[in-house]
């Protein structure tokens, strides 16, 4: 049974690699772009969660009004 061919060539690691430099310029630049993405994400999540937070006191302040009303509603009928 023949054997097959071993490829000639085995991924290098960057240490082996000639050019380690454009290497590591090319990591920082996806590493920056990383970053950016995640600061405009968390401005963009804030902005949000403060616009959730309003619709959510102005909700739990009107069904509070409509409670307090309806129980000072109940009471004047029963007097």
């Amino acid at each position: 049974m023949p054997k097959k061919p071993q490829p000639d060539k085995m991924p290098k690691p960057y240490i082996e690699d000639g050019n380690i430099e454009a290497h590591i310029i090319a990591d920082m630049l996806r590493i920056e772009s990383i970053s950016s993405e995640l600061k405009e994400f968390k401005e963009v999540t804030k902005e949000r969660l403060n616009k959730l937070e309003s619709w959510i006191i102005a909700i739990v302040g009107l069904t509070f009004t409509t409670l307090v009303t309806t129980v000072v509603g109940l009471l004047m009928k029963m007097l």
